[in-house]
């Protein structure tokens, strides 16, 4: 018989953002190892298209929220409870798949497991609300370490003990918690091919360097920064392309920020498809990034499958990544990218770096077959402990 392996997770395909990604690759991973997958996410309007179950929760959860939902709790509770799958494997600290699941966890039969895609209970975002959040969620940094023992497994994306995204690492180790497996995220595999789009054609960008940022429109992510800068910089000859999912808010004061130079030198973008996301990898020179926050992210494993060299911010466990750069301060920021610019040979050699690794370690059929050794590891417990 199959082993039947439950996955919950708060966005799935085809949502876009990184446990949604990250949730689909494993299940389809699994799938194509004959395993028997069934999904756990929230409700969605778009059609799924996938070869297994997927059950879905009308959940609209904040985490401080004074009126939690009771009926969907229930529900979510209820359903978990009467699942018979041997592993179960919950998505993310902080989400209501891992939240909810904590008080009936000891009356489940199969193997809990948490993928952690880092923890921001203490993340400190600059300004008074960063300020304001991190007291927030000083209780929860409290009883952090009695969660960490209460699933039978841990998955961390790396073992860098950064003391903000990655304190659960941290903490593990203080604990001296050994029960844990490190398995990466990895890069879009399309990307390993070449492109079949022209994208400066496509949307009219010049014939000049193209500096690329991928990402959310969001405070968090500093794309008001990079507009900044790159305004400051006056690098001649070239441009700064922004690509998100959608327009809001925020990137209006994007293109504010940008004035004359909005659709001259600087580009944003919004609803792009994966073919032309990957056609503006294919493109760039140098992938760039100020976000405040990331663990491991999905858009710096794409730029290094196309063999682009990245400058982003030094967060998460991105310094362990080998194809690209690091930077703390503006000035940092300035420094490497002049230098990258001026070095053909060594962006190669970052590029050729960071595309081996993607095609040695972060890719999804490397994970697929981590996963596999996890769940055989649990099972054989399992069967250990009825014998």
């Amino acid at each position: 018989m199959a082993v039947k392996i439950l996955i919950a997770a708060f966005g799935f395909y085809p949502e876009t953002h990184g446990i949604a990604q990250a949730a689909y690759h494993q299940a389809m991973g699994l799938h194509r190892l004959d395993y028997e997958i069934t999904v756990v996410t929230q409700a969605s309007d778009q059609p799924r298209n996938v070869p297994f179950a997927v059950v879905s929760f009308p959940v609209r959860y904040r985490r401080f929220s004074l009126l939690p939902q009771r009926k969907v709790i229930t529900a979510y509770q209820r359903f978990i409870l009467e699942s018979d799958a041997d592993v179960f494997f919950f998505h993310g600290w902080e989400t209501w798949v891992s939240e909810w699941v904590i008080p009936i966890l000891p009356q489940l039969k199969g193997k809990t497991v948490l993928i952690s895609h880092g923890t921001t209970i203490h993340l400190r975002y600059p300004g008074f609300k960063g300020w304001l959040r991190w007291l927030l969620n000083r209780s929860a940094a409290l009883g952090f370490s009695g969660k960490l023992r209460m699933f039978d497994w841990l998955v961390f994306l790396s073992p860098h003990p950064d003391p903000q995204r990655m304190s659960d690492v941290v903490e593990a180790k203080r604990l001296g918690i050994t029960d844990f497996s490190i398995i990466p995220n990895g890069a879009n595999p399309a990307f390993l091919r070449s492109s079949v789009v022209d994208f400066r054609t496509k949307f009219g960008i010049p014939n000049a360097t193209i500096l690329l940022c991928v990402g959310n429109f969001m405070r968090e992510k500093g794309q008001r920064e990079l507009v900044r800068w790159f305004r400051e910089l006056a690098l001649k000859n070239t441009v700064l392309v922004l690509i998100g999912s959608r327009f809001n808010e925020y990137s209006a004061q994007l293109s504010k920020a940008a004035g004359t130079h909005l659709n001259v030198t600087v580009f944003l973008f919004e609803q792009l498809t994966v073919e032309d996301i990957h056609a503006a990898y294919s493109a760039a020179t140098i992938f760039v990034s100020a976000t405040y926050t990331e663990v491991q992210p999905l858009v710096l494993l794409d730029a290094m499958a196309v063999g682009v060299p990245f400058l982003c911010r030094e967060v998460g466990a991105v310094k362990e990544l080998k194809g690209g750069l690091c930077f703390r301060t503006k000035r940092e920021f300035s420094k490497k990218l002049r230098w990258l610019l001026r070095h053909p040979l060594s962006r190669s050699s970052l590029g050729e770096k960071g595309r081996k690794s993607v095609q040695e370690k972060y890719n999804w059929d490397k994970s697929a077959l981590l996963w596999h050794a996890l769940i055989q590891r649990l099972i054989q417990g399992i069967r250990r402990c009825s014998q």
